[in-house]
């Protein structure tokens, strides 16, 4: 049903009230007395409801149980959000709706939710909701709308606050617990040596670091802590194992699915996860629109850098494959194990990786495959296994993050 516009409104309560006003002059009687009683009654009510104090409505919002350090989440995670509010005034209010609206930043997605309470005595209230499941990325809530209307439904106030509080969501995971390529890394021999040796350190001191919670005593370098004011431990050097390089590609037209590549950095991440876990040297490339190499000439890998740069990725990527991977083997040193992860199957990509074994290291793709009636048929993938089973390369495709650790187990023959 449509309404009234407002200035149309005003004209038609005129014109009613003068014809209520003129009944009981000219007519006179009870009747006309009480009908024009109860239009003043009725008409001061509807006018100090524009005092209902709804336009200065404050409210704090809070997560509830699962909310992550630093606002941290994981993809697919629900945000189970409580609001207070509190109306300010005095004038009785039927209820109140709630509207409120969370937006990802790096892209269009925007979930709205309206709920309602009725304020108590107090004029205080609170509503609870659940979110859809959030997918990767950075997310904000927008400025919460709320209304209440008279008891007729004839006007509607309205008043809105702002409560501040981002939502970072990382990429969804899986643990990883060994990994086939990590035994060959060397010689290509498996290793029977236990996953700890990665992370032996020599008593060679190689430089200077922050100081990080939970180093030892012994560890900390107090002439360098005197001298900067700033706490600082030992870095040592690492037995001169390999580095495995992980290189995302992040290119527009490589995925045919959001899917695909959100699978893709899932990937990357649970593989840095298990090598930062375990103490490996590693390195990290985002082959998009703007390279960033983590690790490059030897530098150690900042986690926490590294997950805010893997929130925000996008398939954006413009450059061919192979031209990374090229600039790849630049930035880093001979002997580093590279690890590809990629829907990719073309022969530009093979003859880069060639290009990456002549550097005496084994190269290792992992293949993201798509689940689109356009995805690659059976055929190109059992060709692209035969030669990498040929040059003796490490190879698993997946189509989901769950099969990752038993893919990485069983790898190619």
């Amino acid at each position: 049903m449509k309404r009234l516009p407002q200035v149309r409104f005003g004209w038609f309560c005129g014109i009613l009230y003068l014809m209520a006003l003129s009944f009981v002059v000219f007519q006179g009687g009870k009747t006309s007395l009480m009908l024009f009683v109860i239009m003043n009654g009725l008409g001061l009510y509807l006018l100090l409801g524009r005092w209902s104090g709804i336009g200065g409505i404050q409210g704090k919002r809070a997560l509830g149980a699962g909310f992550g350090q630093d606002g941290l989440f994981a993809a697919g995670s629900r945000l189970k959000v409580r609001l207070q509010m509190h109306v300010p005034g005095f004038w009785p209010l039927p209820y109140v709706i709630v509207r409120e609206r969370l937006v990802r930043l790096s892209g269009s997605d925007l979930q709205e939710y309206e709920l309602s309470f009725v304020p108590d005595y107090k004029r205080r209230g609170q509503v609870e909701y659940e979110s859809a499941p959030l997918r990767r990325g950075r997310y904000k809530f927008l400025e919460t709308k709320c209304s209440t209307r008279d008891i007729f439904g004839l006007f509607e106030h309205q008043g809105a606050f702002r409560e501040e509080l981002q939502i970072k969501v990382l990429p969804r995971t899986v643990e990883l617990q060994e990994w086939r390529h990590l035994r060959k890394a060397r010689t290509g021999q498996i290793e029977q040596r236990a996953s700890s040796l990665w992370a032996r350190e020599t008593t060679q001191i190689d430089g200077v670091r922050d100081y990080i919670h939970g180093d030892r005593m012994s560890r900390i370098h107090w002439n360098a802590t005197a001298r900067t004011g700033q706490w600082k431990s030992k870095e040592y050097e690492r037995e001169a194992l390999p580095r495995f390089v992980i290189v995302l590609d992040r290119r527009a037209g490589a995925y045919r699915s959001a899917e695909a590549f959100e699978l893709a950095v899932s990937t990357a991440t649970s593989l840095l996860n298990l090598a930062l876990r375990r103490g490996m040297p590693v390195g990290f490339v985002s082959a998009g629109k703007d390279i960033a190499w983590f690790g490059a000439g030897k530098m150690p890998v900042n986690r926490e850098l590294l997950m805010e740069h893997l929130i925000d990725v996008e398939a954006d990527g413009e450059d061919a494959l192979d031209r990374v991977l090229r600039k790849t083997a630049e930035k880093f040193e001979a002997g580093a194990s590279y690890v590809l992860v990629s829907p990719s199957m073309e022969d530009e990509t093979l003859f880069a990786l060639e290009g990456l074994s002549a550097r005496r290291t084994g190269p290792s793709h992992i293949h993201i495959a798509e689940r689109t009636p356009q995805a690659e048929p059976p055929e190109r993938l059992q060709q692209w296994a035969r030669t990498f089973r040929g040059r003796q390369w490490e190879l698993c495709s997946i189509t989901r993050l769950e099969d990752l650790p038993k893919a990485l187990e069983a790898g190619t023959a």
